[in-house]
């Protein structure tokens, strides 16, 4: 009796509820999306990735519940349900997250996105351990890209982003590590090839991008050409 009590006790310690649901944690550990939450936002196993324009890592595809979810976390950001997505899509980082940088991706704007931000944060937290630092700094204002084109998306984010100033004298020990650009949603990558364009100019090895999601590909509408993502 006592000891069954114990083991109750020490499982409630050790273990975690989902973040999302509040139900019965990940049986991996990860503290994460229980499963039940992962096939409802149809996250798949190992999450998504590819290689065009740079290389990247997300964690599911941006539609149905999980694109619901991602546009309720941008207008009302919650740290559990970031913490949680955030402790998922480090498994599946290519090499994993050692001796890297993660950057996230500033928005011109004063009130802007706050995901990339919290998300390169809980990726930094222990265990996963990355260090986030702010590298990137825009240096011009851009177009909202919501109905633009990939070409068009390209020649808007072309030098929107320079090396931070500030972290200039800190260079030759940033040359050191990889770095990992964090964003929430990736389309084209527009952005992301831009952000990176600006590090590597600074003399960086940037490694790829981290999202949270990635933006599906739809064929144009009749009559309406649209590049692919």
């Amino acid at each position: 009796m006592l000891q069954t009590l114990l083991q109750a006790g020490l499982n409630l310690i050790s273990t975690s509820p989902c973040p999302l649901c509040s139900g019965e944690a990940d049986p991996q550990g990860e503290r994460g999306p229980c499963q039940a939450c992962r096939e409802r936002l149809e996250l798949p196993p190992g999450g998504l990735g590819g290689k065009t324009p740079l290389p990247w890592h997300g964690l599911g595809s941006y539609e149905g519940v999980y694109r619901q979810l991602l546009l309720n976390q941008r207008r009302t950001p919650k740290g559990a349900v970031l913490r949680g997505l955030a402790r998922a899509l480090a498994p599946g980082v290519p090499g994993s997250l050692q001796r890297c940088i993660l950057v996230s991706i500033p928005s011109w704007k004063r009130q802007g996105n706050p995901l990339p931000g919290l998300v390169a944060h809980h990726l930094s937290a222990e265990p996963l351990g990355a260090p986030t630092l702010p590298l990137l700094q825009r240096s011009r204002p851009t177009l909202g890209q919501h109905h633009l084109d990939r070409q068009l998306r390209l020649s808007n984010q072309d030098g929107a982003f320079r090396f931070h100033p500030a972290q200039r004298p800190a260079l030759l020990r940033l040359k050191r590590h990889g770095i990992w650009l964090v964003d929430d949603i990736l389309t084209t990558g527009a952005t992301a090839l831009a952000a990176a364009t600006a590090l590597e100019h600074a003399g960086l090895e940037v490694k790829g991008l981290l999202c949270l999601a990635k933006t599906p590909f739809r064929s144009p509408e009749p009559g309406r050409t649209k590049a692919p993502d």
